[in-house]
């Protein structure tokens, strides 16, 4: 049977780590969760028996969009992982940050029907095209010549301008998608809505919008969002959650 693995990226201290983790098995059995943790390396070793990589990737830890924050190192870690492991029954990952979580029990299966429903690779929280367009971010890298250069060397498409944005916070892919993601040499700085589903893109890979999936999942705090509240939107996750899970549920 085929397995999803859940990454789950943070940087906390191990007692609030241990709450998001405590939420997270109620979801999903221990053995299909990994953390990608972005902490210091101190506080890496104080974390519990579980399943866990270290990122080192620097960029991972600088100003976000300003910055050009990179997921790459967080790929490269977790598919390490899975090469190690030669368990070829995961054959999904979702990628979640901290603060997006899961609030129905069968995410899993739901992730993957709406996959097969869009004929997708990849799945993402407001996706959209903006190259050609006055979007921020891409007016910011079009300033670096080497950006749209990287895309025209690598792209298998035969339209290579295509630029895509998506939330960063949670996403869904196929192990393929992920794995040739994660092998892709990083040679040029992208900030990571920008890089990761442009990259898939441009691999070969059919990347597509969570739609519906969108309204519980925003950049900014939505004031009065709690998780019951999401589930009554019929939403399968939301983001972001920033106090305790189990407190917030309440």
């Amino acid at each position: 049977m085929s397995r999803v693995l859940n990454v789950i990226l943070s940087h906390q201290p191990r007692v609030q780590l241990d709450r998001v983790m405590e939420w997270w098995l109620s979801y999903a059995p221990v053995e299909n969760l990994l953390v990608a943790y972005g902490g210091t390396e101190e506080e890496f070793e104080k974390l519990p028996d579980i399943s866990r990589v270290f990122v080192a990737d620097p960029r991972l830890r600088v100003n976000k969009a300003r910055g050009k924050q990179s997921y790459a190192g967080v790929w490269r870690a977790a598919a390490q992982w899975l090469a190690e492991r030669r368990d070829e029954s995961f054959s999904h990952v979702y990628f979640a940050e901290f603060d997006h979580l899961p609030v129905v029990p069968d995410l899993a299966v739901k992730l993957r029907e709406r996959l097969e429903e869009e004929g997708a690779d990849v799945l993402g929280h407001g996706l959209h095209r903006i190259d050609g367009t006055s979007n921020v971010h891409y007016l910011y890298h079009l300033s670096d010549p080497a950006f749209m250069k990287f895309w025209r060397r690598i792209s298998v498409r035969s339209d290579k301008q295509t630029v895509l944005r998506m939330l960063g916070t949670g996403s869904f892919w196929t192990r393929q998608a992920f794995m040739d993601v994660a092998a892709q040499k990083e040679e040029i700085s992208v900030y990571l809505e920008v890089y990761l589903p442009t990259l898939a893109h441009h691999l070969g890979f059919r990347v597509r919008d969570f739609r519906d999936q969108n309204k519980c999942a925003s950049p900014m705090p939505m004031p009065g969002l709690s998780v019951d509240g999401a589930r009554h939107m019929g939403c399968w996750t939301v983001h972001p959650i920033k106090t305790s899970p189990l407190i917030a549920c309440v």
